[in-house]
């Protein structure tokens, strides 16, 4: 049986917050780092008056970033951009600088969806932003569900799964329960849809919509603790190896 997944913050030292994100489902290996706020290139496009600007690298382990990189390195900004809040003092005309590497682990070939890495890339980067203490409007967890041609859900897929499966969906839940990513490509219809929404919420936050009236029932993920408590519970053992000599002086 595949383990949980495992991560770490601030494994690198020169930078000003880092992470590292594993996967065992799928493979991936991720090695993320943030630099923020620093200067930007003087460039038309990448300085703004009021705001920070959200600049995003992907790079493959075995091969020179391509069209596939550029692709997920957009929908990465796009997100990340809303999430950081850069109007905080010393934002503002800076940047934040968000580099995952690809490392020790299963690359997407080319051609293949770059959706099953997604979520990985998106935890890598939320954690190194935590280490880096920038600034977030909430936080987030995301996961990849296959559905097959028989209808069945299969959750973090691997590039082989994902290939054969009818349609596949990248969903991210903010800590206030808000849907703020829907990445999908295939064919499938509303109710496909909401049965992989559903199955998403119990993943990442550990409760799904119950009832007509809206009402948010708790259910327990029987695949494991719901990511959002995996991804507490790593900021929290830093927090707590940090000031361990704290907490036992007192």
């Amino acid at each position: 049986m595949v383990g949980p997944a495992t991560a770490s913050l601030s494994p690198l030292t020169r930078s000003d917050g880092s992470s590292s994100y594993k996967c065992p489902a799928t493979g991936f290996n991720i090695l993320g780092s943030v630099n923020a706020p620093v200067e930007l290139p003087a460039r038309r496009d990448a300085l703004k008056p009021e705001e920070a600007t959200v600049e995003v690298l992907v790079k493959p382990g075995t091969y020179p970033a391509g069209v596939g990189e550029r692709y997920v390195e957009g929908i990465l900004k796009g997100m990340l951009g809303k999430l950081v809040l850069g109007r905080e003092k010393g934002y503002p005309r800076r940047g934040v600088v968000i580099t995952l590497a690809v490392v020790g682990s299963e690359d997407v070939g080319r051609g293949d969806s770059y959706l099953t890495m997604l979520p990985a890339l998106l935890h890598a980067s939320h954690l190194a932003l935590l280490s880096a203490a920038v600034p977030l409007s909430m936080t987030f967890t995301a996961t990849v569900l296959a559905v097959t041609s028989s209808g069945d859900i299969i959750r973090d897929p691997s590039v082989k799964d994902a290939t054969a499966a009818t349609s596949l969906h990248v969903l991210a839940i903010s800590s206030k329960g808000h849907l703020l990513l829907n990445e999908s490509q295939g064919a499938f219809d509303f109710d496909t849809w909401e049965r992989v929404h559903q199955r998403a919420l119990t993943i990442c936050r550990g409760v799904q919509p119950s009832g007509s009236d809206g009402n948010i029932a708790m259910v327990e993920d029987m695949e494991g603790r719901p990511l959002e408590g995996f991804i507490r519970e790593t900021v929290e053992d830093k927090v707590y190896h940090d000031y361990a000599w704290k907490i036992d002086a007192a």
